[in-house]
Parts: structure tokens; sequence; C-alpha cells
């Protein structure tokens, strides 16, 4: 009887860590900056062009292969935006897992 209660009790103890432990990344505000140029690339569905973005003023630059839902780009301007990010349920194979979403325009310049 003491040993059922100590591995339900682990269980129990188990499972109540990990749910504290895990991340909700689902509308969470991220700061982005973006350079005044799209450059060609591959993604999943073929041949594009993607904003070249950095996820902190002095950080790497890397390539955003997504579209952000309420922006605009224009060529020639940078810019620093904010967006939410928010967890896409049953995205296609090709699609990303993350929708995000215009909250401000921060600077264009």
């Amino acid at each position: 009887m003491a040993r059922s209660r100590m591995l339900i009790f682990s269980v129990l103890a188990g499972l109540a860590a990990s749910a504290c432990g895990s991340e909700d990344t689902s509308d969470e505000t991220i700061r982005l900056w973006i350079s005044p140029e799209r450059v060609e690339c591959e993604g999943g569905a073929g041949p594009q062009e993607c904003l070249v973005v950095a996820r902190s003023e002095d950080g790497a630059t890397e390539l955003f292969y997504d579209s952000i839902d309420g922006f605009s780009f224009e060529e020639g301007t940078s810019y620093v935006i904010d967006v939410s990010t928010s967890e896409v349920e049953n995205p296609p194979a090709d699609g990303s897992s993350i929708r995000y979403t215009l909250v401000e325009v921060v600077s264009a310049d």
C-alpha cells in the first residue's frame, strides 16, 4: 500500500514539475529590427524574398521566411517593429507553427 502511494506521489510530482517548467509562447511580444532590403531565399514554398531581421539592435541577422499580419514592408526602409507571436494549431506541412502579427511600428527610417 505504501509503495503504491509513493509511486502515485512520484508520478504526480513529476507531472506538476513538468507543467510548471513548460513555456507558453502564445501571445508573446517580440521586437524585430528589419533591414531595408529583402533577399532571395528558398523556403518551404520554393523561391521567395525574405526579410532580413535581427532580434536585438546589435544582434546577428537572420532570414525571416514568414509573413507579419498587418505589416507592409517598403523596400529601402529600415524598421524596428513589435510583433505578437501566437501558436498556429495544425499548421500546414510547409507552413510555420507561429503566427506573427504587427503590434506597433516603433521606427521607420
